[in-house]
């Protein structure tokens, strides 16, 4: 159930899961009408890196340089959310995050690691600022947005008007950042 103006956050892989991809023809059709509606939200996700870099000078750390590599995981990890109605690190096909993220974001170094972190919102609109500030306030998203050792972000906000699943239908938007150092 996604209360009004409520915001869920999580780091860790939670419990949830979907049953999968829908073979039916009535399910791809479903599918394919809640594709259609969501709408990636890019001026947004601009702000966010911007709102995330202005906490980490403030905090004495580099800035994190955009990534098009984990801008695709990201964009894709939201889409992927907010069209098939789960709210997880996990792929919907079970896979840990970093399995996901590691398609796009190859090894280059023995140094690789990437972090994640989510957030939903229903009913409201969420600003870049505000969107930290949850992040801030959760220790596990605080040492994500933190951690020195990333160099590198991407982000993917998506909103679906009628989003199913765990969001019951609502208007939600869905944010995912992935960060990373290779």
């Amino acid at each position: 159930m996604l209360l009004r103006a409520s915001i869920l956050l999580s780091v860790v892989a939670l419990a949830l899961t979907t049953s999968g991809v829908a073979s039916s023809a009535s399910s791809e059709l479903a599918q394919t009408r809640s594709t259609a509606s969501v709408t990636r939200v890019t001026s947004l996700e601009g702000l966010l890196i911007q709102q995330i870099n202005a906490v980490r000078v403030t905090h004495g750390l580099h800035r994190l340089t955009r990534s098009s590599a984990l801008a695709r995981t990201a964009v894709g990890h939201s889409l992927a959310m907010a069209t098939q109605g789960f709210f997880t690190h996990e792929s919907a096909d079970g896979k840990p995050f970093w399995h996901r993220v590691e398609q796009s974001y190859t090894r280059r170094t023995h140094g690789w690691t990437v972090g994640e972190n989510l957030a939903m919102f229903g009913n409201a609109s969420p600003s870049a600022p505000a969107i930290v500030e949850a992040w801030m306030a959760s220790p596990p998203h605080r040492a994500n947005l933190l951690r020195p050792i990333f160099r590198e972000a991407g982000v993917g906000i998506v909103f679906n008007p009628a989003a199913g699943g765990v969001f019951g239908g609502a208007p939600t938007w869905v944010v995912t950042l992935d960060v990373g150092r290779r």
